[in-house]
């Protein structure tokens, strides 16, 4: 267990530290995996452009939305990935002032190696924590969780209780 898991299991309200911790568990997987094949690595924001690009996100506005960063760094993630020959920009037919990210067909062994990659990531953690555990995972992950709660009372000072 991390420093961080450790203090997460000791104070309510960190469990965003498992959460990145677990995140970071699975990209350092996959570009340890991929280096070890001699296949190009990419850095942590341009490995959640994939990921994003893999699951619909289309263009450079939504990957910023999506990740919480700014244009700026999304189209310097973009670049480096279009000079890695893993995705391309095509106008966007819906507005001529927009570009639609999509994977590169130069690319496509490298996305596929890193799907089966994911996927074995995934299964060596159901075989560690069990079918169950997973599937309880995965459904409070897709769950609809709803609109972030307003914590602060009227009073700046004051936390609203969550009933």
């Amino acid at each position: 267990m991390t420093q961080g898991k450790q203090q997460a299991a000791q104070q309510p309200g960190l469990l965003m530290v498992g959460f990145l911790e677990a995140f970071m568990w699975l990209d350092r997987g996959l570009q340890e995996n991929l280096n070890a094949l001699g296949l190009p690595s990419v850095r942590r924001l341009e490995s959640m452009v994939m990921i994003y690009t893999a699951v619909g996100v289309q263009r450079p506005s939504d990957f910023a939305k999506v990740l919480g960063v700014t244009r700026q760094s999304i189209n310097s993630a973009i670049r480096d990935l279009e000079d890695k020959k893993l995705i391309e920009l095509t106008p966007d037919p819906e507005d001529g002032r927009c570009k639609i990210v999509s994977f590169a067909r130069a690319g496509e062994p490298i996305h596929l190696k890193a799907a089966e990659i994911l996927s074995e990531l995934e299964l060596s953690l159901t075989k560690r924590f069990g079918k169950t555990n997973m599937g309880a995972l995965a459904q409070v992950l897709e769950a609809d969780w709803g609109p972030v709660p307003l914590l602060v009372d009227e009073n700046p000072t004051k936390m609203k209780r969550q009933a």
